[in-house]
């Protein structure tokens, strides 16, 4: 019943379509500009940006799915509690404990997939991490739930969400990239940003 009602949702929702495609111009951008970007800087200024590309990667992909995703389970229960579907829920055969499993698990499960998908898609991820991208896209997802309570705690409506989106995109896709160019003890510091654990998890595997 819930997927039902998500598609449908999805499909009257151009935003949220939008949101929900973002990843596929990401991966274009990678894969087709990061080899002309690399090829100008090596030809003009001798710069070799193969060893950048886990920065490149956990920016533009590993750290966008939970944003995408939390950003959308978060959207999609706002638009909810606005028509009253959570009221119904109080006088429904479905507890609302169903609804929040079922929200938790689908924004876990995605989040997971998008990670796997974009990341072996871009064409710079090395065939030997693929099987590493399963536990890092979980704890991936682990963090779209965290992004999705922080909306709807900050967030009366979509409008205001979207809001929350955008302030929150700094925090957890740009700070955690901050301690790539760290070698000290201090980069855990970064550790109370929940996506800085993907980040690092998924450079400690590329090494």
């Amino acid at each position: 019943m819930f997927w039902r009602n998500d598609l449908r949702g999805l499909f009257r929702e151009p935003l949220l379509i939008g949101v929900v495609l973002a990843p596929l111009g990401w991966i274009a951008l990678v894969r087709f500009g990061t080899p002309a970007v690399a090829d100008m800087l090596g030809e003009r200024y001798g710069i070799d940006l193969a060893p950048y590309h886990p920065v490149i990667l956990t920016g533009f992909l590993l750290l966008t799915s939970p944003i995408v995703i939390g950003a959308v389970t978060a959207l999609i229960v706002l638009d909810e509690r606005d028509s009253g579907t959570l009221a119904a829920l109080r006088v429904s055969p479905v507890s609302l404990g169903s609804y929040t499993a079922y929200r938790a698990a689908v924004a876990v499960a995605v989040t997971a997939i998008y990670t796997v998908a974009t990341l072996s898609a871009s064409g710079l991820l090395p065939p030997r991490l693929v099987p590493h991208m399963v536990p890092i896209g979980l704890v991936n997802g682990a963090c779209a739930l965290v992004i999705a309570l922080t909306i709807l705690a900050l967030a009366t409506n979509k409008v205001e969400g979207i809001a929350v989106v955008r302030a929150l995109g700094i925090l957890v896709a740009g700070l955690p990239l901050v301690p790539y160019f760290m070698d000290t003890p201090w980069q855990l510091l970064f550790g109370s940003i929940p996506t800085y654990w993907p980040a690092k998890a998924f450079w400690v595997a590329g090494q």
